[in-house]
């Protein structure tokens, strides 16, 4: 190797290892990862505007596709129950759990590319099957359309699956779409799921904690109202299916909540936790510090953590309890 090569390979090393010096100090000094500061960095506040053109955008949202570049290690179907989109991953055998999975998006956007890679990663090291519903969406639907249908997809998944290897899971508004599921279920005395995931739970459409509004540079509590009582249609925005925090937990299946202390919905996901338990529910509360909305669909180590303790969820005995503590801090 000449000089000059020598010389390169020295700079380029020097540069990495300067890198990593200076990631590991953002890291000490912050909290937080190098990766989680560039995430949380790049997310754009909601605004009204954003609000306006989301809910003057009449497209047919009834159809969607998974992003090329996301890969399934099975091959995924698709159905339809009624006129909603459905995708389906089987599972790897008649053992392992599926997971029915809600999508966030304020009930007006679909899935994202961290949804579809989120799912496709528990599918590869859990061998579950996932279970991923198109649900109809404001601004040309509300609750009242979207869970009856999503109700009629658990009850024909029943029809094959026991309850007992069902999970049902969502992130923000799916999780809070997931626990209003759930209370449902249970009052209409329907086989409940093994387990409850709520990622970042949009558990009150009028809640949010206005003391966490600055440290929050994605949600704005305002217009999330705003999309909250859109989506609530002619039902009360304090209606359970609505706003899940003021139903009833009693009998409610294990469940794991996961919240940011930097996201406006930190406080209602703590105080759904402690209705929860109050109701003798077995609830885990996994709290992430200066972390923000749907951490764990980052990509970054708290992201990829938290990943790793869900599939730990999902392989979990249906018999076996949470986990001893009932608060976790990441």
């Amino acid at each position: 190797m000449n000089k000059k090569a020598k010389k390169i390979l020295r700079t380029v090393a020097a540069v990495i290892v300067a890198i990593i010096v200076a990631g590991g100090a953002v890291w000490l000094i912050t909290g937080r990862s190098p990766m989680a500061i560039i995430v949380k960095s790049a997310l754009h506040q909601m605004d009204t505007d954003s609000y306006d053109k989301a809910m003057a955008d009449k497209t047919d949202k009834s159809q969607t596709e998974i992003p090329a570049d996301v890969k399934f290690p099975r091959e995924v179907v698709q159905y339809a129950i009624g006129n909603m989109q459905v995708f389906e991953v089987p599972a790897v055998n008649d053992t392992k759990p599926v997971v029915l999975y809600l999508h966030g998006g304020a009930y007006v956007h679909s899935f994202t590319s961290q949804h579809w890679k989120a799912l496709a990663e528990w599918a590869k090291t859990t061998g579950c099957g996932i279970v991923a519903p198109n649900y109809p969406l404001l601004p040309l639907h509300t609750a009242a359309e979207a869970h009856p249908l999503v109700m009629q997809l658990y009850c024909e998944m029943l029809k094959g699956i026991p309850a007992s290897r069902i999970l049902i899971m969502g992130d923000s508004a799916g999780g809070g779409f997931t626990l209003a599921l759930a209370q449902q279920l249970r009052n209409d005395s329907i086989d409940l799921p093994r387990h409850l995931v709520l990622i970042s739970p949009w558990v009150d459409v009028m809640g949010g904690d206005p003391s966490l509004q600055e440290r929050d540079n994605w949600l704005t509590i305002d217009v999330l109202q705003k999309y909250g009582t859109a989506w609530a249609g002619q039902m009360d925005v304090a209606d359970p299916m609505i706003s899940p925090l003021y139903g009833d937990m009693e009998g409610l299946p294990p469940t794991d909540l996961f919240t940011g202390t930097w996201e406006v919905f930190y406080t209602d996901v703590c105080k759904t936790c402690d209705k929860m338990k109050a109701a003798g529910v077995d609830a885990r509360l996994h709290i992430a510090e200066k972390m923000g909305h749907v951490y764990p669909l980052w990509p970054s180590h708290e992201g990829r953590k938290a990943r790793r303790e869900i599939a730990e969820i999902i392989n979990s005995a249906p018999d076996s309890p949470s986990n001893k503590n009932s608060i976790v801090y990441e």
